[in-house]
């Protein structure tokens, strides 16, 4: 009897090894694919250094979509722009959710294409325009997708990339990090992830100092 149960818990531990062992493969595949979708993409997107854009001389309200980006317009009406950061390997399309799916881009690529993975994104109700331009990603093991951002809770890392560029259709963009946080979307008194535009210089005022505060 005890001989049979040793036997089973052995097969039981075996088997769990073996499905551990399986998972651990096909995330890898699945990591390795991810990266190759998306390197055919960037291979086609020139990411300047924030202090080139900075010395730029642009219109205040551009009309005319950005060279770069009219192919990705053309074919992909969802785009909404492109981050990256200098220095680093993220660099990525980021596209604007639809009302009527919004928890698309959690599971699909900026093609469309299912991935676990997923895409940057914009919700809805927000805009690249927006004074709070809100971008969504997973946060994905090996620095995929957003995995990279927590390396900005070492100071060295955010002193090395304070300047994110973060493009619209339009416009080449770069914003600069001032504070870095890990919150709660359930928090009741800071819900930052539901403002777009501030309503009042005392709304911004509030949101700005909470954010240094943090």
């Amino acid at each position: 009897m005890i001989k049979h149960i040793l036997g089973a818990l052995i097969l039981g531990a075996f088997s769990l090894l073996v499905y551990c062992g399986f998972r651990v493969w096909v995330l890898d595949l699945a990591e390795r694919n991810n990266t190759r979708r998306y390197q055919d993409v960037q291979g086609s997107i020139t990411v300047m250094a924030p202090e080139q854009v900075l010395a730029m001389t642009v219109p205040r309200v551009s009309t005319e979509i950005l060279p770069e980006y009219q192919s990705m317009v053309q074919e992909y009406p969802n785009f909404a722009g492109w981050i990256s950061i200098y220095g680093t390997d993220l660099s990525l399309p980021v596209m604007q959710e639809q009302e009527d799916d919004q928890d698309f881009y959690l599971t699909h690529d900026y093609q469309g294409a299912e991935t676990e993975f997923g895409c940057p994104y914009i919700p809805y109700y927000d805009s690249y325009d927006s004074d709070n331009v809100i971008i969504y990603g997973h946060n994905m093991r090996h620095e995929q997708m957003f995995g990279l951002l927590h390396r900005y809770q070492d100071q060295e890392f955010w002193e090395d990339h304070r300047l994110i560029n973060f493009d619209t259709p339009y416009q080449h963009k770069v914003y600069e990090v001032f504070s870095v946080m890990i919150v709660s979307v359930e928090d009741r008194h800071f819900r930052f992830q539901t403002v777009t535009d501030f309503r009042s210089p005392s709304q911004a005022h509030f949101y700005i100092n909470e954010s240094i505060e943090r």
